[in-house]
């Protein structure tokens, strides 16, 4: 393959790395901020837990107790809720962390290809010249050796 298509493809998968990087970055942030609500939540229903014993030490007429279970009851399926979506947003993340990884690996391995590429040429190239710079000095030899300078 040539050099210029080597290094294209270097650059076309440079940019899909770059754009699985940001996807990755935003399923992270988007997964902190999933499980930042879930602890907000959980501390919510702590908090209302213990305002309900608190009141409940007051005394609480029944109805009024069946209220705040059915808002536990709430708090407890929205947590139930927020907790999947935490580990749906995780399983995401990972898996755009791994796509990420492979894309970085697979640009790696064509940069290590372009280099070799670019050494072959290099190595070329100085055999031309070596090759030239011998033949000049052959013929400067057998121009001297006719000259009868030796």
């Amino acid at each position: 393959m040539a050099l210029a298509q080597l290094q294209l493809l270097a650059k076309v998968q440079l940019e899909k790395e770059e754009k699985l990087q940001a996807q990755y970055l935003q399923a992270l942030q988007f997964a902190n901020n999933a499980q930042q609500k879930y602890q907000g939540l959980a501390n919510y229903r702590t908090d209302y837990i213990r305002q309900c014993q608190e009141r409940g030490a007051q005394g609480v007429q029944s109805r009024q107790f069946n209220q705040y279970l059915n808002f536990i009851t709430k708090l407890d399926q929205a947590l139930e809720q927020q907790n999947m979506q935490v580990q749906q947003a995780r399983e995401v993340t990972e898996k755009r962390r791994v796509a990420w990884v492979l894309m970085q690996r697979k640009r790696k391995a064509m940069e290590l290809l372009i280099d070799k590429e670019l050494l072959a040429i290099r190595l070329r190239a100085d055999k031309v010249e070596q090759k030239m710079l011998d033949e000049i000095a052959t013929q400067q030899y057998f121009r001297r050796l006719q000259a009868g300078s030796y």
